[in-house]
């Protein structure tokens, strides 16, 4: 039997942009290339997790320019649940140079996140969307992980210290981190922090999991929606924690290869990548 795994978040279109460079203020730069990709991190995650094995659900809200993507969506295995919108779909536009990246972020269709009711699920991952709808979620959740992500400023201290202290397990950054522990003890929690290009760490654990590299590095968008979505694989296959990092930070390492978030390789290949960087084996019970 899969495993299976409900995610509530965005799904957009990715505009990717390859800049020479960030351009200051009243100033302007060359866009070496572009393209539109699928993305948005609640169905980056949903396909990733179901390109491995696993039964990927993702509830979210589509917007009237949604039939392509709702199309590409079912073709990947992904179980939908839609709440209809006459919105556009969300967009994120990303500029990427030789150093930095800068993103924007068009919620459209996402907006209807306010008024949708939630939905009950045994393993859930909250990807960043609306505040109130992933209370409802959590609330309805047997086990959850939370993931404040982009919108961790849409959350007021009531709702962050809610979503915290009942979650199973939180993955954020280091900027994240610092926010949420200034308002909630985290001892006891599991906790994933993730580094970038410096791989991640288990907070509180004194445990650090080094990046994956990749065969070469073209764009990091997506690369963190990847690692949950491994994460989850691994760990709904019984594996430890440290091992299920690790399993997240090889199958990243495949994403930043390419344009675009859902460059997702086989299991095998994962599995190969994974057993020239580890020492160690891992469980997939389901397979």
């Amino acid at each position: 039997m899969k495993p299976a795994l409900t995610v509530v978040g965005h799904a957009a279109y990715d505009y990717i942009f390859s800049v020479e460079r960030q351009p200051g203020k009243d100033e302007s730069a060359y866009i070496r290339e572009w393209g539109r990709y699928y993305g948005g991190g609640g169905a980056n995650i949903a396909v990733g997790f179901s390109s491995l094995g696993g039964k990927g659900i993702l509830y979210t809200a589509a917007g009237r320019d949604f039939a392509r993507y709702e199309r590409h969506l079912k073709k990947k295995g992904v179980e939908l649940i839609l709440k209809r919108s006459n919105k556009k779909t969300p967009s994120a536009f990303v500029f990427n140079d030789s150093e930095t990246q800068k993103s924007y972020f068009f919620w459209g269709a996402s907006e209807e996140m306010e008024n949708m009711e939630g939905i009950e699920s045994e393993y859930l991952h909250i990807a960043p969307c609306h505040p109130s709808l992933a209370m409802k979620m959590a609330e309805k959740a047997k086990f959850f992980a939370f993931e404040p992500g982009q919108d961790m400023r849409k959350y007021d201290s009531r709702h962050l210290t809610y979503m915290a202290e009942m979650a199973d397990i939180i993955f954020c950054n280091e900027k994240e981190v610092a926010y949420i522990r200034r308002r909630v003890s985290l001892k006891g929690k599991n906790v994933i922090v993730t580094l970038g290009a410096r791989g991640s760490r288990i907070y509180g654990r004194n445990v650090k999991i080094n990046a994956v590299k990749p065969s070469r590095f073209v764009d990091a968008t997506g690369a963190g929606d990847a690692y949950k979505a491994a994460f989850w694989f691994a760990f709904l296959n019984g594996n430890e924690m440290e091992k299920c990092c690790r399993f997240a930070s090889t199958f990243a390492s495949f994403v930043v290869e390419r344009m675009g978030a859902q460059n997702f390789p086989s299991l095998q290949k994962v599995m190969e990548r994974y057993a020239r960087n580890f020492d160690d084996t891992l469980v997939f019970r389901q397979q």
